[in-house]
């Protein structure tokens, strides 16, 4: 599960995913230290989300962190990553995704999973991708079982908010045996887009 430079940014027609090294990471940090970016996917704590950020960040060179950039003006507009990779296990879990607002959440989200889920099964040879998200939000929820995550349990207080008690997670997840079919059915959802859901290898020369 080692990442190939030649798979290291995967596209549509609307965003570019560009893994971070060195002067991409004091861009995006930019961006969160003035607090431009919030996650998509997760509530809970503010300070628990900068934290996450910045952990993302300091490891960027040796982990899986990816900027979201706009296809069109090469801009950064968030931020995500993967959260967490075990070899041993063949398992990958997808972490928050951080936006500017540039661009439509449910567009943005749909192109960023899909890609994301490429690169875990296709780049990293996984045999499951995860994600955890925050039970309360059931849009956000609902978009991820559309896009062929299997919601498999819920997690009692499992992140921590600013105020009252820490919110349960929902996990979701997607196997290798069933990636070919919700392939499938993500581009089928996202037909109406104008966009091609290739990694940069697939494209011809």
């Amino acid at each position: 599960m080692q990442f190939v430079d030649s798979h290291a940014a995967l596209a549509t027609d609307r965003i570019l995913l560009a893994r971070i090294h060195g002067s991409e990471i004091s861009r995006v940090k930019l961006l969160g230290d003035a607090g431009m970016l919030r996650q998509l996917d997760r509530g809970g704590s503010g300070q628990a989300a900068t934290a996450r950020m910045a952990a993302t960040l300091s490891c960027a060179n040796d982990t899986a962190a990816f900027a979201i950039e706009d296809a069109g003006s090469g801009d950064i507009i968030g931020l995500t990553a993967f959260a967490a990779l075990e070899p041993d296990e063949k398992r990958a879990r997808l972490a928050p995704i951080w936006s500017s607002g540039r661009l439509d959440e449910v567009l943005l989200i749909s192109h960023v999973v899909h890609l994301m889920t490429r690169y875990a099964f296709e780049v990293l040879a996984v045999e499951r991708a995860e994600v955890h998200l925050d039970w309360r939000q059931r849009r956000t929820l609902e978009l991820y079982t559309g896009l062929g995550f299997r919601c498999e349990g819920r997690l009692r207080a499992y992140f921590a908010c600013d105020q009252g008690p820490s919110a349960d997670a929902a996990v979701l997840g997607v196997v290798r045996a069933g990636w070919p079919a919700i392939a499938d059915r993500q581009r089928r959802l996202l037909a109406n887009e104008a966009w091609h859901c290739r990694l940069p290898s697939d494209r011809p020369p």
